[in-house]
């Protein structure tokens, strides 16, 4: 008979100290998501994950509350170390597309989000709702990982205006970053990189940035700032794909080109 498999938690402390038979506490958010409302109990095994990627088994041996006291059933694994960092810049849209093409692009294995105020943003973060945002769009990366059961949890950045976002740009091309600009309009292939994606070391390249425009696509001054600033433009694929698809299908095709889907 196949056996359940353990329920998947986010600990937001760090399990790099942790040993074989500690006893942790599961509070806050999770603690009390997974006791109140999950109802998780004495006995109940749980696999936890932390912000670098460590995991390990852990039993339940107090369920409070609002929180569980759990037993560490191994030692933690290894912190992920997965180069080149694979980052998404999502321009903000509307309908939600750009939460979507977070969720799928963390299970896909980004390992950073940066929202984008791009000029064609119909949606727009201004005031509060930059903090908001940003909460809400971490909210779906936590959701995802314990969704996918995968290492590591991505982080999102502050949103970013076009200035800002092409500054930053400058900056992480100038320090070996490989910069792509996805464009329905480009002649160059996203796969005509496929070699030289394939023998990059984390030496060459130490991240590979995706850059999706809004559903009004990128202004022309935008991809000339961005080009201007290292990026380079490619086309992704015969089909002109929604914002929501365009940077996941990228990540995934990253993926596979750098050697993570061997």
């Amino acid at each position: 008979m196949p056996t359940t498999p353990p329920g998947f938690l986010i600990l937001d402390d760090s399990l790099s100290l942790a040993r074989e038979g500690d006893l942790l506490t599961l509070d806050g958010e999770e603690g009390r998501h997974a006791a109140k409302v999950a109802r998780i109990g004495v006995g109940e095994n749980l696999q936890l994950t932390d912000a670098p990627g460590r995991q390990v088994l852990t039993e339940v041996v107090t369920a409070r509350k609002e929180a569980l006291d759990l037993r560490l059933l191994a030692d933690p694994s290894a912190a992920i170390q997965r180069l080149p960092k694979l980052t998404l810049v999502q321009a903000l849209a509307t309908g939600g597309r750009d939460e979507q093409a977070v969720e799928s692009a963390t299970e896909l294995g980004v390992d950073r989000v940066v929202p984008w105020i791009a000029e064609r943003s119909v949606s727009v973060w201004r005031g509060e709702k930059l903090t908001k945002g940003r909460a809400r769009w971490e909210g779906t990366v936590r959701a995802a990982v314990k969704q996918c059961r995968r290492p590591g949890i991505p982080s999102v950045d502050p949103a970013a205006t076009s200035k800002q976002l092409v500054g930053a740009l400058a900056e992480a091309a100038a320090d070996g970053a490989l910069v792509l600009v996805l464009h329905e309009q480009e002649h160059v292939g996203l796969m005509s990189l496929s070699d030289e994606l394939r023998t990059a070391s984390a030496d060459d390249v130490a991240e590979i940035i995706v850059v999706v425009g809004p559903e009004g696509g990128i202004s022309p001054d935008e991809l000339a700032a961005l080009q201007g600033a290292g990026a380079r433009s490619v086309l992704l694929g015969p089909e002109v794909l929604r914002t929501s698809t365009a940077g996941p299908a990228t990540i995934a095709v990253l993926s596979s080109l750098i050697g993570r889907w061997g």
